[in-house]
C-alpha cells in the first residue's frame, strides 16, 4: 500500500490564489491545488486557518471558502498540546510572540505529524534557522521532524525524471 504524503496548507497559500501582484505565485498556488484535487496528497487545514480565511474581505472569504470546499482538506482541531508546543516555539524566540498563530500553525503540525507544512510565509516559517530551531525543539519534546517548504515544491513532488 502506498501512503500519500500528508500536507498543511497555511492561510498564506490560499491566499495566494488572489496574488494579482504576483502572477507567478496564482500560478503555482493554481497547479498545487490541481495536484490536490487529483489526490496526489491528503491534505489538512486548522480551524485556525478558516478562522484567519474569515478575517478576509467578503469578496475574497467567498472565493476561498469555495476553494476549500473544492479540496475538502481535513480539519484539525488545537489540542492543549499542540498549544504547549506553540508556547515553545514563542519562549525559545522562534517566532514572535506578535505572530503567535505563526506558531500555532507550525505546532498544529508537528503535533498532528503532518508530513509538510505548506506556506509563502518566508519570515517566520520558510527558512533555514526557524526550519532547524523549530526541528531542534520538536525532538527535545518527543514529536518527529517536519518540513517546512513552499507551495512549488508540492507543485514540483513528483515530477523529477532521474
Amino acid at each position: 500500500m502506498i501512503r500519500r504524503l500528508k500536507i498543511y496548507l497555511d492561510t498564506s497559500v490560499l491566499g495566494g490564489i488572489f496574488d494579482i501582484e504576483d502572477s507567478q505565485r496564482m500560478k503555482i498556488v493554481q497547479q498545487c491545488l490541481k495536484k490536490i484535487k487529483r489526490g496526489d496528497f491528503e491534505v489538512f487545514i486548522s480551524r485556525l486557518t478558516i478562522q484567519e480565511l474569515m478575517d478576509a474581505p467578503l469578496e475574497i472569504k467567498e472565493k476561498l471558502i469555495k476553494i476549500v470546499e473544492d479540496i475538502q482538506p481535513k480539519i484539525l482541531e488545537e489540542t492543549e498540546e499542540s498549544l504547549e508546543i506553540a508556547e515553545a516555539y514563542i519562549n525559545e524566540g522562534i517566532i514572535p510572540e506578535k505572530f503567535r498563530d505563526d506558531a500555532r500553525h507550525i505546532a498544529i503540525v508537528s503535533f498532528y505529524e503532518i508530513d509538510f507544512l505548506v506556506s509563502w510565509n518566508y519570515h517566520h516559517m520558510v527558512n533555514i534557522k526557524v526550519k532547524k530551531l523549530v526541528n531542534a525543539i520538536n525532538l527535545r519534546l518527543g514529536y518527529k521532524l517536519i518540513e517546512i517548504v513552499p507551495p512549488e515544491e508540492v507543485v514540483e513532488y513528483g515530477e523529477m525524471e532521474l
